[in-house]
């Protein structure tokens, strides 16, 4: 019986054709590996400091690594190009598995033993998966051509590089089918069926003439062929847009292990003033003024235009894709990255403001770019430079005199929780929760009301709660997204202080915003509370019993904040308690849970006017319409705002827009 088994065809021909070949890869490889340094140095770090930073959170980023470089989720959840890029890249992968596992059987163990594993049900399970997913990686390949060149998607940006590149992967998948039909036709193995391309190609050219006479000709030729395509096209990767299987490979691998919510931190300000040395970093103004890994990050890119779908400023018609604002910054890199970004035009001061920083371009990014990181950065260089237009200007001032954005006086905060009989921490010191307010709920009427449904709750439930009354202050979260960090730092060292002289250890939160900056910013500067989002307080409560629902009825739809469900996780809770009303009929928007639209608050917008073709805001309420609900549940106060502006712009005054806290309620004062 013969035992099916791998061989070498070409050695029988040219006795010199490894050793040619090795050659070249080494020639290959070094090319390669010239370049890559080449890159590596340009970030400003070397191959030692690469793997220091890999080993950083190694666990983590291990995991992540696995998940989401080598599992690809991200790509594959994609709708639109995930199952192509998914055939692209498992179809590639097999064929360097397949390749390497070759040269292994071929040339490193014949040095140390005589096993073979290239036979028997392992060569063949082999070759079978090297043909399914070798026509996967064509499949895939004509796929990507007919998006990029057929349909002209406007997310794809087409250049030389992109003919090149598909055209010589095209040519290499295909002569690998083509060299395997060939030597099929010469050997003609009873167990040539498992290679089922190959040997649907071998007859193909049988029919065509192709015998064991002339075959080994045509097999020479493509043999070589093929392995200097590959040759050239190794050593080309570093200086094509291929570089981008490497350097996106090396982004998931190194890129800092942090909420997606947290925002690089500049300087330590208290850290400064305690030591006397007010060295405040200079504004970043170039591509070169980015630190290493923001380099690499801008590298890594590979043009998907997943971050560009996903973001709701560029759905709006705003000055804004985040795709092209790292695209942009990447081509000066090499050819003008010293040079101030917005004298040349690469950045626009309009860019910058469009965005809401609700982080969806972040959350899709196959690659883990941080997006939003760069227009932070470019944001604070604005401010420092008080390139400042009269609404953002009133809104820092207000914050810096009166503690609120609002410029409303500190008294306002307490007066009206008074008049409700809520205590403050002085009144109840060792309340087992500090209820915070928040800026918007403390001072707009529209949001207080969502205060006092969630009070009654509080008290529905017998929580044992008391507030700050007037010694609260903005959290800073949307001055730090305005760029002013100063400011920003200042008051976390205010209510961080506060809060610890105090004694509190747990805070409950229905700002979404203030529950990010507290949950995700605060404990870097001492911080560290344990923080509960309102959403997750009123299904803790409703599942010990503590509070009991009513019945309310109604088709309403869940609007997901940005800072709460895609940052944060926090999806379950508030659908868990909403589904606990009797009579409530919760439907879901197209774009729901981690992949919520943003309702065009984030990101401090909500002080200033952005140009705009169609507001966010009415984008969203149009898709909670399209489900037939007639009431869109929300878990920030920002979100009311901005839905109940946009339900007046569409010209819907049935539509309603309610906090959890009050709708809730409302089905608890129902059953009474």
């Amino acid at each position: 019986m013969v035992v099916p088994i791998r061989e070498i065809l070409i050695q029988g021909y040219v006795p010199s054709a490894l050793a040619i070949t090795y050659g070249a890869f080494l020639i290959s490889g070094a090319v390669m590996v010239y370049g890559l340094n080449r890159h590596l140095s340009s970030y400003g770090i070397g191959m030692r400091q690469f793997f220091g930073l890999a080993v950083k959170d190694v666990r983590t980023k291990l995991k992540r690594f696995v998940e989401f470089g080598l599992g690809q989720r991200r790509v594959i959840q994609d709708t639109g190009g995930g199952a192509m890029h998914g055939a692209l890249f498992f179809g590639f992968l097999m064929l360097l598995a397949y390749t390497t596992l070759i040269f292994l059987q071929n040339d490193i163990m014949p040095l140390f033993t005589s096993y073979n594993f290239m036979n028997g049900s392992t060569y063949l399970t082999l070759e079978f998966l090297g043909d399914t997913l070798g026509i996967a990686f064509i499949v895939g390949l004509m796929i990507a051509i007919y998006r990029r060149f057929v349909k002209k998607l406007e997310k794809l940006e087409t250049g030389l590089d992109d003919y090149f590149i598909l055209g010589m992967l095209v040519w290499i998948g295909v002569s690998g089918f083509l060299i395997e039909a060939l030597r099929l036709v010469i050997q003609s193995p009873p167990w040539a069926g498992v290679s089922w391309v190959g040997d649907g190609l071998s007859q193909v050219l049988r029919g065509a003439g192709v015998g064991a006479g002339n075959a080994p000709q045509f097999y020479q030729f493509f043999w070589f062929a093929h392995m200097f395509s590959v040759m050239f096209l190794i050593a080309a990767t570093p200086y094509t847009k291929l570089i981008h299987v490497f350097t996106s490979g090396a982004n998931v691998a190194v890129s800092p292990v942090k909420s997606m919510g947290k925002l690089d931190t500049p300087f330590n300000l208290q850290a400064m003033l305690e030591t006397g040395q007010l060295d405040v970093p200079k504004p970043v103004k170039a591509s070169r003024d980015f630190p290493a890994l923001r380099l690499l990050a801008l590298d890594a890119c590979t043009n998907c235009g997943r971050c560009q779908e996903a973001c709701p400023a560029y759905a709006s018609g705003r000055d804004l894709s985040p795709r092209l604002v790292v695209r942009d910054l990447s081509k000066t890199l090499r050819s003008d990255g010293f040079s101030d970004v917005f004298e040349k035009a690469v950045i626009r001061e309009g860019e910058m403001w469009s965005c809401t920083m609700c982080n969806a371009c972040v959350s899709v990014c196959p690659v883990f770019i941080d997006q939003v990181g760069y227009i932070a950065e470019f944001r604070r260089t604005l401010v420092s430079e008080s390139r400042l237009d009269g609404k953002k200007k009133t809104f820092l001032d207000n914050v810096a005199r009166n503690g609120n954005p609002f410029g409303l006086p500190q008294g306002d905060r307490q007066t009206w929780l008074l008049e409700l009989g809520v205590p403050t921490l002085k009144d109840k010191p060792n309340a087992e929760y500090l209820y915070w307010i928040g800026c918007q709920s403390s001072y707009d009427p529209r949001s207080r009301s969502v205060t006092k449904a969630m009070i009654r709750l509080l008290k529905t439930a017998g929580v044992d709660f008391a507030v700050l009354g007037n010694e609260e202050v903005c959290t800073g979260e949307p001055v730090r997204r305005m760029g002013e960090e100063g400011r920003y730092q200042e008051l976390v060292m205010k209510n961080v202080e506060t809060l610890q002289s105090n004694g509190v250890r747990k805070v409950v939160v229905h700002c979404a915003h203030c529950f990010n900056t507290f949950r995700n910013e605060y404990p870097e500067f001492g911080g560290k509370f344990e923080v509960i989002h309102h959403t997750e307080l009123i299904a803790k409560l409703i599942s010990e019993g503590r509070l009991r629902p009513g019945r309310l009825q109604g088709v309403f739809t869940f609007h997901d904040p940005c800072n709460l469900g895609r940052i944060n996780g926090i999806i379950d809770e508030p659908r868990e308690a909403l589904s606990s009303i009797d009579g409530l009929q919760l439907v879901e928007m197209g774009r729901t849970k981690m992949k919520s639209f943003c309702c065009g608050g984030g990101g401090s917008n909500v002080w200033y006017e952005v140009p705009e073709k169609k507001k966010i805001g009415v984008i969203r309420v149009e898709e909670a319409r399209a489900t037939g609900a007639r009431t869109i549940a929300v878990a920030c106060p920002f979100c009311i705002t901005m839905f109940d502006d946009a339900a007046k712009a569409v010209g819907d005054d049935t539509l309603q827009v309610k906090d959890l806290a009050e709708i809730v309620m409302e089905s608890i004062e129902a059953k009474v």
